[in-house]
C-alpha cells in the first residue's frame, strides 16, 4: 500500500472513501446517544435555519439564518441576490472546468438551473410552501448533501481539506438527530413538533402549524413528508458512498476531458 492511499486529505484514496465516512458517522453516532449530545444542539438548529434560508437564497431573496431558532426572510425578490448567487455558481462552474473536475461542473450548472426555476417559474404560493417545508427538510437534505460533499474535490479557488472531517461529522449528528425523531414520530412515540422554539408549542407561526393552517396539509401528510425525505436521503448516501468508494465517480471525469478535448481552445 503506497503512502498516498493513507492520506487523510486525498480525495483518491479508496481506503480513505471507504473507511473515513463510516467512522466519522460511528462518532457522531456515539455523540448524539451520550450526555455530550447537547453540544451539537446549535449545529442541529443552524441546520434548520439554513434549509429555510436556502430556499429564500434560490428564489432570490435575502434571508440570514439565525443559530437560535429564527431566520430573517425578506418578502421582495432581489435582483443582488439573484446574481450574487448566480455569480458564485459561475465561479465555480468555470473553475470546475477549467481543472477538468466533473463535479464542481455539474452541480454548480444544476443549483444555476433549480435557481432559474425557483426565481422565476415558480409560483409564489409554492415557494412560501417550499421555505417552510424546507426548516426540517433542510436537517435532512442539506445535511445529506454535505455528507455526500466529503467525496467532492472542488476546484483550487474552493479547495477544502481536513474540515471535509468537521462538516461530515456535524452533518451526520444533524441527520442522525432529525432521522431519530421523525422515525419515533412515525411510530407515534413522538408528536410532531408545534409551534416555535422561541414561542413555545402555542405558537400558531411555527412550520408545522403553517403547513396546517395555511396550506392545509394532514398530519399524515406532515409525517409521512418527512419521514420518506429521511429513508431517501440515508438511500441516496449509501448508493453515493458505494459509487465513490469504488471509484464509479471516474466517469463524469472521464467524460469531461472528452468534451475538453472537442471545445476551441481559450
Amino acid at each position: 500500500m503506497n503512502e498516498a492511499e493513507l492520506d487523510p486529505t486525498s480525495f483518491d484514496s479508496r481506503l480513505v472513501n471507504m473507511a473515513a465516512p463510516p467512522l466519522v458517522v460511528g462518532l457522531a453516532l456515539a455523540v448524539n446517544m451520550s450526555p455530550l449530545s447537547f453540544l451539537m444542539e446549535g449545529f442541529h438548529v443552524w441546520m434548520h435555519e439554513l434549509g429555510h434560508a436556502t430556499v429564500a437564497w434560490l428564489t432570490g431573496r435575502r434571508a440570514l439564518p439565525l443559530p437560535f431558532g429564527w431566520t430573517s426572510v425578506a418578502d421582495e425578490r432581489s435582483m443582488f441576490v439573484y446574481l450574487g448567487v448566480l455569480f458564485l455558481l459561475g465561479l465555480l462552474l468555470v473553475a470546475g472546468w477549467r481543472e477538468r473536475m466533473a463535479w464542481p461542473v455539474i452541480l454548480a450548472a444544476a443549483l444555476a438551473a433549480l435557481q432559474l426555476e425557483m426565481t422565476w417559474f415558480m409560483p409564489e404560493h409554492t415557494q412560501r410552501m417550499l421555505e417552510i417545508f424546507a426548516g426540517v427538510g433542510g436537517e435532512f437534505l442539506l445535511s445529506a448533501l454535505m455528507m455526500a460533499a466529503f467525496f467532492v474535490q472542488f476546484p483550487e479557488k474552493f479547495r477544502w481539506g481536513a474540515c471535509r472531517y468537521v462538516v461530515l461529522f456535524i452533518a451526520a449528528s444533524c441527520l442522525i438527530n432529525a432521522s431519530t425523531y421523525w422515525n419515533r414520530v412515525h411510530h407515534g412515540t413522538e408528536d410532531i413538533p408545534w409551534g416555535s422554539m422561541i414561542n413555545g408549542e402555542d405558537d400558531g407561526g411555527g412550520d408545522m402549524n403553517i403547513l396546517r393552517d395555511e396550506f392545509g396539509w394532514t398530519n399524515h401528510q406532515i409525517i409521512g413528508a418527512y419521514y420518506r425525505l429521511g429513508e431517501g436521503c440515508l438511500a441516496g448516501l449509501l448508493v453515493i458512498y458505494g459509487a465513490f468508494a469504488l471509484r464509479l465517480d471516474n466517469v463524469p471525469d472521464r467524460a469531461l476531458r472528452l468534451l475538453r478535448r472537442g471545445a476551441p481552445a481559450p
